[in-house]
């Protein structure tokens, strides 16, 4: 978790990104800063020492004891829902989670040398049979609580078309649910 998201219908920011319904790794994702101001940033952080690949999230229950982290700044990103994949036989069917409850939901964040790192947590119980994992969510930005494991949105979440395994495609189709 959290490998993909939508960004698609969120209140609009100055310096905003066009809607996105699969957004993934390694490209440029909207958060909010400690001013309270939109920035546009990678996905995905790179550090020195790593070899290959990029960090996109890191655990809350492990994050103050990582040398990695050390001097972040916080953050938060816009998402409308994420997605998770769940093994069934042969084949990963994605599901796509989401709230009723609140039309813009805002994931804590790091920044690190400019770029984005998505924080998570353990999953809720309705949810941890697809996946054990979720992002850290707030239901608006507050910095008070920004370091406190606060999931007190209830999370919801259907199947979807594979068509969300392959990042080009990029539009509305995805999010809708499975018949």
């Amino acid at each position: 978790m959290c490998g993909r998201f939508n960004y698609s219908n969120t209140k609009r920011l100055e310096g905003d990104l066009p809607p996105r319904y699969n957004v993934a790794p390694g490209t440029n994702i909207l958060v909010v800063n400690e001013d309270n101001k939109p920035q546009v940033l990678n996905w995905g952080y790179c550090p020195a020492w790593m070899k290959s690949g990029m960090i996109i999230n890191a655990k809350r229950e492990t994050l103050k004891s990582k040398p990695t982290f050390r001097h972040h700044t916080k953050a938060y990103t816009l998402i409308n829902g994420w997605y998770e994949w769940k093994r069934e036989g042969d084949k990963k069917q994605p599901y796509y989670f989401y709230s009723k409850e609140f039309e813009t939901l805002y994931i804590k964040t790091l920044i690190k040398d400019d770029c984005a790192v998505l924080i998570t947590t353990q999953a809720d119980g309705n949810i941890t049979h697809i996946h054990n994992r979720m992002p850290l969510l707030d239901s608006e930005i507050n910095w008070s609580s920004f370091n406190k494991d606060i999931n007190d949105i209830k999370i919801d979440f259907y199947p979807v078309s594979t068509q969300v395994n392959f990042s080009k495609n990029d539009n509305k189709s995805l999010i809708e649910p499975l018949i």
